[in-house]
């Protein structure tokens, strides 16, 4: 009994706390994408010395969009699926893939996982179809 009247509390607390909680993550989000905005526009590309600007964010968001509808495309089972997002920035003048170090708030290379490299190569060649 004491187990269902914590649990009704806690539903409870959420449920009063919900308008709360949405505004401040949807404001923290924008905030946060306001800063890679500004830092895109500032960041030199490690590989080719050239500012990747607001391009690369958009490039990333394009491919992200696609690698997703894929996944989801090939997922027959009705399966909920959860995704890492694995790319943030994508260089336009050389394909350098970066992600957004929160912390430090600045860009680092992505490191190649083979497997997601082949994957990646087979989407590219799919598009190209």
């Amino acid at each position: 009994m004491l187990k269902k009247l914590t649990d009704g509390f806690i539903v409870l607390i959420f449920i009063l706390l919900l308008p709360i909680i949405v505004p401040v993550s949807l404001i923290q989000a924008q905030r946060e994408k306001r800063q890679m905005r500004k830092l895109a526009d500032q960041f030199v590309c490690l590989e080719c010395v050239e500012v990747i600007g607001v391009e690369a964010l958009r490039l990333a968001d394009e491919r992200w969009s696609e690698i997703v509808k894929k996944i989801i495309d090939e997922n027959d089972s009705g399966t909920r699926l959860r995704l890492v997002r694995s790319m943030d920035a994508i260089c336009p003048h050389c394909g350098c893939v970066y992600l957004y170090h929160k912390a430090d708030q600045t860009f680092v290379v992505r490191s190649e996982d083979q497997a997601w490299k082949k994957y990646e190569e087979s989407m590219v060649s799919a598009k190209e179809l």
